[in-house]
């Protein structure tokens, strides 16, 4: 029954980048409309994403990096229409395989924009995307534009400005994303401290690639000096009892996914969340870059009680932290959570839409 009733809980998905949602077939469709040679043919391309090979696929490549393929992703996303079909699809496909009723899609403005793309194009299209989906389906979707932290603080700097000089309802926060080794959080200050002072939500990648002590200390300046209202990934806070210890005090949410293009690490992930779960950390579970894994929310969500252990009742305060840690406005969070307490009490999770209609035909 564990299963089934988190299968039919509509839920929230924080962390998942809009490059990483474009469809192998879209992709195909995009590369030839925009003459973009791929390296492989795009049915079979997702499948080659290999960062990190695990022990005993060293051998069965050619493989392909995660940073690589996403940048072939982002040269065939060249025109509002191309933002606005990808944005549509991946918040449908969301609800399809996991019946997720709001989405906060990621993208990352700078890589765009140096391939020539105006920002206004992005962010039109993106915005075109998730009110089609809302009015076709019923859906809620935000967006939050990501700071690549392989730039430099005065490109993250100008990334923050060009978003407010184009401010969107669809885009409500900034984030930070890429190697966590090339880009610490305190060089990106004056840009969240910019967001900040705007009414901007923040996130950032944190505690991903930076091991020990450093990484969980990455975690805590992305919120005290950041102002981070959450934290993507975030395992290697495990790494420093203090820095558990007031996370958990203050509360803190981390955006959590066991599927990675490193592969030899997913063991390590699983381990991870489950332990940050059972020391009192607030945890949500997302796809990250769910085509290109390939993955889902359901399917993490069945890691995480087959694979990983947690209870039907640990995956389901995963579920309601999702919707705590949203952007969503507070009376639309209250109505989400009021469905999944509905659920977890047996009494049906009525209808999936964030408003209270039904998706149409669904």
């Amino acid at each position: 029954m564990g299963a089934a009733l988190i299968a039919a809980l509509p839920k929230a998905e924080l962390h998942v980048h809009l490059a990483g949602c474009v469809r192998a077939g879209t992709l195909a469709e995009l590369s030839r409309k925009h003459d973009v040679p791929l390296p492989l043919p795009a049915g079979q391309l997702y499948g080659r994403v290999n960062s990190d090979p695990a022990p005993g696929e060293a051998d069965a490549g050619p493989w392909l990096p995660l940073l690589r393929v996403y940048e072939l992703i982002c040269r065939c996303l060249r025109s509002r229409d191309d933002f606005a079909r990808v944005a549509y699809e991946a918040m449908v496909d969301a609800f399809e395989s996991s019946r997720v009723v709001h989405q906060e899609l990621a993208f990352s403005p700078s890589v765009h924009m140096a391939l020539g793309v105006p920002y206004a194009d992005i962010v039109e299209g993106i915005g075109e995307g998730i009110r089609a989906a809302r009015e076709d389906h019923g859906l809620s979707g935000l967006a939050i534009a990501a700071v690549n932290r392989e730039d430099s603080a005065a490109t993250a700097l100008a990334m923050v400005e060009t978003v407010l000089a184009h401010r969107t309802d669809e885009v409500v926060g900034v984030g930070m994303d890429f190697d966590e080794r090339k880009g610490a959080p305190e060089s990106f200050a004056e840009a969240y401290h910019l967001a900040g002072r705007a009414g901007l939500h923040r996130t950032a990648h944190a505690g991903e690639h930076v091991g020990g002590p450093a990484g969980a200390a990455n975690v805590r300046t992305c919120v005290e000096m950041l102002g981070c209202e959450r934290v993507d990934h975030g395992y290697y806070v495990l790494e420093d009892e203090s820095v558990v210890r007031w996370a958990r005090d203050a509360g803190v949410h981390f955006d959590v996914a066991f599927t990675t293009s490193r592969r030899a690490l997913r063991p390590w992930r699983r381990a991870c969340v489950r332990d940050m779960v059972r020391r009192g950390l607030k945890v949500n579970i997302s796809s990250d870059d769910p085509a290109l894994f390939p993955t889902s929310v359901a399917q993490e969500l069945r890691i995480a009680r087959e694979d990983v252990g947690l209870s039907t009742n640990e995956v389901l305060e995963t579920v309601r932290n999702g919707v705590e840690a949203s952007f969503m406005a507070p009376e639309d969070k209250g109505r989400l959570l009021e469905k999944i307490s509905h659920a977890g009490e047996g009494r049906g999770v009525g209808s999936p839409a964030i408003d209270g209609s039904a998706p149409d035909g669904r």
